[in-house]
Parts: structure tokens; sequence; C-alpha cells
């Protein structure tokens, strides 16, 4: 079968900024897609949680060659879409149009990223709607439960001991002065990457994206800052909080997973996978959902970026069901760990993975995004034409070895829900 990305295909040229621009040629579809990221995201907050994401909400609001409302204007004048998410590691930008009006959409995608201006009524209307958010959020016990576990799991100072989105004190105290000098230094070229896909010719797309980005300036290498290096519990670490007037108990139940480079993280997601996502949600999902409707529901979750992030089972059970469905959960992770996945068990899992990935790149933003991950992570332009080898070659005695890596002794429970009797 033709791989639908081949390395051939695409062009990747650094620019004199620093910027990496990779793009491939989509023939005929008339459209283009863009999907950029840059370094910046959360692991940069430090002490004022909340930083990153107020920065990248603000992006879209303003440049310095145009107000929000009229670069949101010309952008509809011409049908094209623009967004901009931020996140633990990346600001990520993505937009689509018209192949004949990809120039006016790198141009925007430019602005935004180089040249935001924050203006003052901007900033204050973004961090009303974030205060909000935060506020609400603190009120939902499945947040709550997050945010119990990152602070019990990682030390201070670690990025994963907030929670990305921030923290309402520091997002009521940020001013348009910080987040510019939080731009300044971190949204920097040498830290980015933009793709694009469509039909576009490749030389001419690259000229483009260099014309566009022209005005961003490099500020020196990038690397990602020191941080506390996480620890292993010795035994179960357990915290709860009450939430008066809810009906819902949440948990979050885990332990430090891997990074997406790690030489093991093929084998560590696909134990994941087959402990928490599979069909109605792995294991985990079909014994305590499914079969004992103990929750409303139950999975696991491998977070894997550029750092190693927490590797969870996550539930929503009625409060009397609590013990039990952690027991449960415990269960399945134990006899997966002894008995190690059945022979079908793991066709199907790495069937999905292969044929997941096909679905993906069947659009022009897929493969941008693919594009983009491949970039981000270092995993070379041959990687889709290497990818069901990958998959194929993770043993089943090295998928055991990885579901042993979650421990049943020593984890993290947090949770959150009413107060219970007894």
């Amino acid at each position: 079968m033709t791989p639908p990305i081949a390395a051939g295909q695409v062009v990747r040229t650094v620019l004199p900024n620093g910027l990496t621009c990779l793009v491939m040629p989509s023939p005929d579809s008339g459209a283009v897609a863009i999907h950029g990221f840059v370094k910046a995201g959360a692991i940069f907050d430090r002490d004022r949680p909340g930083m990153a994401r107020f920065v990248g909400s603000t992006l879209m609001r303003g440049t310095a060659r145009r107000s929000g409302p009229q670069l949101a204007e010309d952008l509809d004048g011409i049908g094209a879409g623009l967004a901009v998410a931020s996140g633990l590691e990346t600001v990520v930008l993505s937009g689509k149009s018209l192949a004949d009006d990809a120039p006016a959409l790198l141009d925007a995608a430019a602005e935004v990223l180089a040249e935001p201006s924050f203006p003052d009524d901007e900033v204050e209307r973004v961090r009303g709607e974030l205060i909000t958010s935060a506020h609400v959020n603190s009120l939902d016990t499945r947040q709550t439960s997050e945010r119990i576990f990152r602070r019990v799991a990682y030390p201070t100072g670690h990025p994963h001991s907030h929670n990305p989105d921030g923290d309402e004190s520091v997002l009521a105290s940020l001013t348009p002065e910080d987040l510019r000098a939080f731009h300044a230094e971190q949204l920097r070229p040498e830290a980015a990457a933009v793709v694009l896909v469509g039909d576009v010719d490749p030389g001419r797309a690259t000229d483009l994206v260099a014309a566009s980005f022209v005005r961003w300036p490099a500020r020196g290498a990038w690397a990602i800052p020191g941080f506390p290096a996480p620890h292993a519990p010795s035994g179960i670490l357990r915290e709860e909080s009450v939430l008066p007037g809810k009906s819902q108990a949440d948990l979050v139940l885990g332990a430090h997973g891997v990074a997406r480079t790690d030489p093991d993280y093929y084998a560590v997601m696909l134990a994941n996978l087959l402990l928490g996502q599979l069909g109605m949600m792995g294991r985990i999902g079909e014994n305590v959902r499914e079969r004992q409707g103990m929750a409303y529901y139950a999975y696991s979750d491998l977070r894997a970026g550029l750092l190693a992030g927490p590797w969870w089972v996550r539930a929503g059970v009625h409060p009397s069901n609590l013990e039990r469905a952690i027991a449960a959960i415990i269960h399945e992770i134990e006899q997966l760990q002894r008995d190690g996945p059945a022979g079908d068990e793991l066709a199907d899992a790495r069937t999905y993975l292969v044929g997941s990935l096909a679905v993906r790149l069947e659009t022009n933003q897929g493969i941008a995004q693919t594009l983009a991950d491949i970039e981000l992570f270092g995993l070379g332009l041959d990687y889709i034409e290497r990818y069901p080898e990958i998959i194929g070659s993770i043993s089943r005695e090295a998928i055991v070895e990885a579901i042993r890596r979650f421990p049943t002794e020593g984890y993290t429970l947090a949770i959150a829900g009413p107060q219970r009797e007894g």
C-alpha cells in the first residue's frame, strides 16, 4: 500500500530567522491548510500558572497592523479560518483557505504569532473569560481531581504540577506588559514550525512563508528549561476534596509516564491502548463501566510530549461505588501485567493504530497536523512510511514490560466529590 505521506513529497526548509517550514503539495484540492506550533506553552509559566494560556488567548485580539475585529472581518471576507490554542508545551495555530488566498492566510498567521499588540481592552476581555473559566472549573469534580493529582504527584516547580489553564489570582494580576514580555521572550521563530499542505507549488509556498514571517526576528537557541525531577512514591498517596452539592465523585489514579521520544514510548502507548482506550475504553471501560456498571466513564490516558507527562486512569462514579471502582481498576491493571494481552486483542490494537492514522491523513488539515507532530518530536519525514512496521514490531513481551511500569502499590490517587456517609 502506498503511504499517504512519503518523505520525498515533503519539502522542509529552515528559514534565515530559524523558522522551520514544511510544505506538501496536494494537487487539485483547490485549498490549503496550515498548522504551526511554537514551543512556548505552560512549561514556561514557572511561578505564574496561566501566563501562556493568557498570551495564547490574546494573540488574535489585535496585531500591530489590524485590530481583532478587522482581522476577523478580513479572514471572513475570503472564507478563511484561523485559530490559536495554547497548551502545556506549545502554542498551536491552525487555519485553512482557498489556494488563491494562501498569501493572505499566511500574512494573518504571521501577524498573530509575530506581531500581537495586546490592546488593553482586549486583555481585560480575555482576562474575564479566563477567570470565569477557571472559577467554573474549580467547582467541577473532574477538574478538581486533576488539580489534586498534579499537585500531589509532581514537585513544586514542575510544569505538570499545576493546571495549564492557570490560577485565578495569577490571571487577575497579569498586565499587558507582562503578556508582551512573555511573547517577546518565548514566542520565537527558532522554536516554531509552520506546515502548509494543499494545492500549491512547494517552492512558491516556501517563498510565501518566508515573505510572511520575515518580520519575526530570531532570539537565539531554544531549550526546555530545567525542572525538579518527579519521584515515584513508595506507597499510595491519596487525597480527597469535598465539593458540596455534587452527586458524582471523580477520581484520577496514576503515576509518571514517558516522553514521546522515549525508546519505550510505543510499547507503553500500546499498553495504555489495551488498558483503557481500545473499543469501549479498553479493559477498564469494559469491566468497570460496561460489565459492572459502576462508572459513568472510565478510561486510561497517556500524556507523552516533550516532557514525560502523567499516565493515569480516570473515572466518574457514584460515591457509593468509589472503593469498588478503585479495586476493579487495580484488578484490571494487575491482570494485564500478569497475563499480558490476548493474541486477537493485540492484533486489534495494531489494526486500530494503523487504520486511525490513515483516516487522519485523509484531509489536508490532518496531514498538516501530522507533519507538525513529526517535526515537533523529530520523528523523521519517512515516519509515515515506517509507522506500520514500528507498530508491528512491538512484541507482546515488550507490552507486558510496559504495563508493569504502571505501579499498583505506589501511585497517586486524587478524588473529588460529595461528602460520603461514614
